[in-house]
């Protein structure tokens, strides 16, 4: 698991990526289709996070469009 800072104008928040992996779910397929779900679960492309990564928060705080995000 990776943790990531977000540096904000009055705190840091820190986040941690978990090693869950995001699978699609009923909702992604109902939007995109069942094609798209296949795709994005297929073992060539699930290490590209194309659903998008699930994470917990460690440090809360406010966090802003612009905020600068760097790894830890």
């Amino acid at each position: 698991a990776a943790s990531w800072a977000v540096s904000c104008s009055s705190s840091t928040a820190v986040i941690e990526v978990t090693a869950l992996p995001h699978d699609g779910c009923v909702k992604f397929s109902a939007r995109f289709g069942n094609d798209a779900h296949r795709f994005v679960n297929t073992k060539e492309h699930r290490h590209l996070n194309l659903r998008g990564v699930n994470a917990r928060v460690v440090e809360p705080g406010i966090v802003r469009r612009g905020d600068a995000i760097r790894k830890l």
